[in-house]
């Protein structure tokens, strides 16, 4: 009889078949590999790229378990999948199958990698520093106690096969195909779902609105899941005012979303994604050609992104949200609802006023706002800085029509009341 075979040792966090549509030339054997901490570029296998010798495997007691088979069904499906929509160059033609194999595929990239190990780790010391920044010993409660290696590897099991809850979140997001332009590329990291969000005010999360999660395929092609509230803003574009360059842009990305096929993003939206791909890697990139200076001049305005642990950070006790970059200038107050968000410019306020009473110049949003019945979520800033926030609550119009006022109370009769009595006593 022979011998069974033996586990494979060499274990991938890019899946091979992923990787060989990044192959440098036909024989789909080689790729080349940046590493961000040495600024250094070579060659490798494919086998090797994107891999950690016993990556997925544990030591427990009973001896290593190597849980790369794991990960198979999903591979074979996925590498299926991409290849499909590479040689088609379009997502239109997508059964609802497809469907959830691409979401499974994103939620599978997104929790296999280095991230999901040595984040619990950052966050673990972290919050210890916390605690004994307040005077207690983090080493005096068992519960406090640093993570083993073990531990990490299984919890990172555990969420792999728990995939359905992040995977359940990208239900709702619309698959999209971007296309380089002419001439440049596409790059993948060992960390290759990024994610931006359409909106100055929008969370970087699968369930925020206006969140658009990327996966490069290939160097001249990425697969993307696209909220709904993004598409919807193209399909309004003829209600719009702009100039004529400005509609055809918009007329493609709204054919794009429309019909499946490959929409072709402008240079600087290619250099973003890019540049979210040198940042949230570990520390590897991966392109077809050997061309990573741009690479190399993020790094060197960014010297902290040549290693990355984790892309979550704990606030500082005490201390506000930073501000929100590219917001405008005043008092904005951003309404998100269960299907849509939005802005209101605020110019003035009532401070006598039930919760937020205020004013805005906006009327035909406000109308729109006014007429949804569901529950909202209202963040005030002034300037881009938060400034306060209203969860569960609801809005209502007063007075004339043409005037714009309006209040921001909680949706729940008991809590309203409660708070009206509260502000009566101040």
């Amino acid at each position: 009889m022979s011998n069974p075979p033996r586990p494979s040792k060499k274990h991938h966090f890019v899946p091979q078949a992923q990787l060989r549509h990044f192959a440098r030339d036909a024989t789909r054997k080689s790729i080349w590999v940046f590493d961000k901490s040495s600024g250094r570029a070579w060659v490798s296998s494919i086998l090797n790229a994107g891999s950690e010798n016993d990556f997925n495997s544990v030591q427990l007691d009973a001896g290593k378990w190597n849980f790369e088979d794991l990960f198979q069904d999903v591979d074979s499906r996925s590498a299926r999948l991409v290849s499909q929509i590479v040689d088609r160059r379009s997502v239109g033609w997508f059964k609802p199958g497809d469907r959830v194999a691409l979401i499974d595929l994103f939620a599978t990239q997104i929790l296999r990698t280095h991230f999901a190990r040595t984040t619990p780790r950052h966050l673990g010391a972290r919050m210890r520093d916390l605690v004994r920044g307040l005077g207690f010993d983090p080493d005096a409660d068992p519960a406090m106690a640093m993570p083993s290696d073990a531990a990490l590897r299984l919890g990172a099991v555990r969420s792999f096969l728990q995939r359905d809850r992040i995977a359940i979140s990208m239900v709702r997001l619309v698959p999209t195909l971007f296309a380089a332009p002419a001439g440049q590329h596409f790059i993948l990291s060992d960390d290759p779902v990024a994610m931006a969000n359409a909106f100055p005010y929008g969370d970087i999360g699968l369930q925020a609105h206006g969140i658009i999660a990327c996966l490069p395929i290939a160097p001249d092609l990425a697969v993307a899941l696209v909220c709904p509230t993004i598409v919807s803003r193209y399909e309004a574009i003829d209600q719009a005012e702009m100039e004529a360059g400005q509609r055809a842009r918009m007329e493609a990305y709204r054919q794009g979303f429309r019909t499946g096929e490959a929409i072709e993003i402008e240079a600087a939206e290619l250099d973003g994604w890019n540049h979210r791909q040198v940042a949230r890697s570990a520390r590897y990139l991966y392109a077809a050609i050997d061309d990573f200076d741009f690479a190399r001049q993020i790094l060197n305005e960014e010297p902290q992104l040549r290693s990355v642990e984790t892309h979550v950070e704990l606030g500082e006790m005490g201390r506000p949200p930073p501000a929100r970059k590219n917001m405008a200038a005043g008092w904005q107050l951003v309404i998100q609802g269960v299907a849509d968000h939005c802005v209101l410019p605020i110019v003035e306020f009532d401070k006598s006023g039930e919760g937020l009473t205020a004013r805005t110049t906006s009327l035909k949003l406000l109308e729109l706002v006014a007429a949804d019945s569901g529950e909202i979520r209202a963040e005030l800033y002034q300037d881009g800085r938060p400034r306060r926030s209203i969860g569960a609550a609801c809005l209502e119009r007063f007075g004339a029509a043409d005037e714009g006022w309006f209040r921001v109370v909680h949706n729940d009769e008991g809590l309203r009341a409660l708070m009206r009595k509260l502000d009566s006593e101040r």
